[in-house]
Parts: C-alpha cells; structure tokens; sequence
C-alpha cells in the first residue's frame, strides 16, 4: 500500500486517540488527587521527557538510514502506556507512565515526520500536501474527542483512555505494512525558502538548517498553546460546563483545524511560510484574549473554538513542512527532531507555567500572560519572514 496513504491512517488513529484522552488528562490526574501545582509538574516533566527524546530518536533514525522502527516501535508503546493508564490508581503512577509514554511517542513522532519528509522529497506543493496530511489528524482528533467526553460522562474516565490504547495499538499494527525508502533512492530536497521564490539561505542555526527565528517562535508559540491548554478544561469546568462539553468544545477546534491546515498550506505555497506562521502567532493571541472575555457562555466560546481551529492549524501545518523542507534525507530526522525538541522545550516551560500562574495568581493573569507571549512569537515570524526577503534580495 501507498506509503503517505499508510502514514495518514496512522496518523488518523494517533490523533483520535489523543482526542480521546487528552482533553480529559488534567481532570483525570485532578481525581487522582493532584492539585494545580502538581499536575504542572506531571506535565512539565512529561515534555521535558519528551524534548530529550525527540532529538536522539531523530539523529537514530538518521543514522539506521530507517524509520519504520521507530514508527512501529513508539505506537506499540503509546499502547502500552495507555493500558496502564487507564489502570492508575495513584497521581504518582500516573506519572511515571506519563514518562514512558513519552518517550516512546517521541519516537513516532519524530520518525514518522521525517518519514513524510522522505515520501514528499520528490513532490510539489508540500505546503497542501502537509497540510491535507495533518488536518486529517486533527479531524481524527476532533472525533476523537466528542467519543471521549461522552465516555468519561457516561462510563468513566478510564474508559477512555483505555480506548486511546486500542487506537495506538491498531495504528501500531498498521504500521508493520510500512516499506522506509531506501536512501538511494531519496532525493534531495531543496533547502526551505518561505518566500516562494528562491532566496539566499537565512539565518540557521549550527548545521541544523533551521533558521533561529523560527526556532524562537516555535517555542514561544508551543508554550503559550501548551500552558493554556493545560488549564483550560479546568478553567471550563469553573464555570459548570459538563466534561461532554469541554470535549465537545476541543472538538469543534479540531473540526476547523483540518480545512484551515488545508488552506494554510496552499496558501503558503504562494506566499511562504513565514506570513502563515504569524497568523498562527497572532491567532492564538486573540484566543487567550477570548477565553478571559468570552468563557460563561457556550455560545460565545464556539467563536473562540473557531478562532483557536485557525491559530493551531496555520502554525503546525507550516511548522512541519519548515521542517521537512530543511534539509535532505541525511539531515531529515535530525531536523524533524529539533522541531520536536524546540516544541517540547516550549511545551515543558508552558506546562509548568500554565498550572504555576493558575495555583498562584489565578485564570485570568495566565490568559492575558500567554496572549502576549503568543503576539511575540508572531512578531518572531514576521522577522523571519523580513530576515528572508532581505536576503533573497542581496542575491539579485
């Protein structure tokens, strides 16, 4: 079978198991007895898990010159650990499979990127293509968490998560059909340009062919959106709003993550991918602004979905084609895995932040504190975007 065909499936169960689980994670270590302070320690170490791994299994996959293994490998243990975690009976134990969890994850993730990278090396219109690849994922994601909220009301919250482990073990299963393209048979792919017209190369950082720009702004964006998601089904249920709801509510952002990624690739394929970076930037800046103003009502929070399905499908979308773009099959994996580092640095920082803010200054300091770190990292972008065109300018 078709290896993007294959990938998309699997990233298809992937994300619906992550809809199932993740929008229910905090309340389930809240019943487990952690408080705020406490589960932002889960959270944060769990990405600092995470960041570490990223960067090793992508300089492995690198050099097994494979990444099916790796692949496989990190679903199976997804599975696993969502076995167990829906088996916990301690925030302690919680935690700990949250580590392993992480680990293995870190593995798919960062393997199966490069993998697409590898898949899409020879082809045009990557931005559409990475963005119909991923926007599928989020629209996984989105059922995945109507199906969760329900379980968790109707059933109990370990029903879910036991059903994630269901979907990382059929994905893992999926993934033994996978074929890795021989390396000879790979070609290079051109160095990433965010203006669609062929620039000097930017700023980079050592040999990674990421420009620090974009580095920057990929953390600060990962630790405003992880910090405010980490909170924000606690935040809803301050409010009355029953967890079916608060599922649902993530849902609906899933449902607008796929079309916008969509649209956001093609569009940076015409405009590059600096100016859809930005957007997301800005985007999740006015979705902080709307959660402090907007939050009583169900009503007025399907706009804020909306806005947040926008912000998040324009930043990843473009995020991950940067990535792949970077550098050829020789440099891919490490590359897809410096994304996920840089993104799982932002995300522990956010994740400690998110619950530390709420325990000490409560909800409404942290949305106005993440909306003006997700405006910096737009305005991060934006210099890529300027960094570019002057260099591609000198080159005339």
């Amino acid at each position: 079978m078709n290896g993007i065909l294959l990938l998309t499936i699997i990233i298809a169960l992937v994300y619906a198991a992550i809809g199932v689980a993740m929008p229910l994670l905090t309340l389930y270590l809240q019943a487990l007895g952690a408080d705020y302070g406490r589960i932002a320690v889960i959270l944060a170490t769990t990405a600092a898990v995470s960041l570490i791994s990223s960067a090793i299994w992508g300089r492995i996959s690198d050099r097994l010159g494979r990444r099916k293994p790796l692949v496989v490998a990190g679903l199976a243990g997804g599975a696993v650990a969502y076995l167990l975690l829906s088996q916990a009976i301690s925030f302690e134990m919680a935690w700990g499979v949250r580590l392993g969890e992480a680990a293995a994850l870190a593995a798919y993730t960062t393997a199966s990127l490069a993998f697409m990278g590898d898949l899409l090396a020879a082809r045009g219109g990557r931005g559409r293509r990475m963005g119909l690849y991923r926007g599928i994922g989020s629209l996984a994601f989105a059922i995945g968490a109507l199906i969760g909220g329900r379980l968790a009301d109707i059933v109990s919250l370990r029903v879910s998560f036991l059903a994630a482990a269901c979907l990382y073990g059929l994905a893992a299963v999926i993934a033994l059909a996978l074929h890795d393209v021989p390396i000879a048979a790979r070609t290079t792919a051109p160095s990433l340009h965010l203006d669609p017209r062929p620039p000097a190369p930017g700023p980079r950082l050592l040999a990674s062919g990421l420009p620090l720009p974009f580095l920057a702004g990929v953390f600060l964006w990962q630790m405003t959106w992880n910090g405010q998601a980490s909170m924000w089904p606690n935040y809803m249920a301050t409010f009355g709003h029953p967890k079916t709801a608060i599922s649902s509510l993530w849902g609906l952002a899933g449902l607008i993550e796929a079309p916008a990624m969509l649209l956001s690739g093609q569009l940076s394929d015409l405009v590059g991918r600096a100016a859809l970076l930005a957007v997301g930037g800005f985007g999740a800046s006015l979705v902080m602004i709307g959660y402090l103003l907007l939050s009583a009502a169900l009503i007025t929070l399907l706009f804020v979905q909306v806005v947040r399905g926008i912000a998040f499908g324009s930043f990843t979308a473009n995020a991950m084609t940067f990535a792949v773009e970077a550098g050829d099959e020789r440099a891919r994996g490490a590359n897809s895995g410096l994304l996920n580092a840089v993104a799982g640095a932002g995300q522990l920082v956010g994740l400690y932040l998110g619950g530390t803010l709420v325990q000490h200054f409560g909800f409404s300091f942290m949305w106005i504190a993440f909306a003006a770190t997700a405006a910096v990292s737009a305005f991060c972008f934006l210099a890529l975007r300027r960094a570019t065109t002057m260099h591609h300018e000198e080159a005339k």
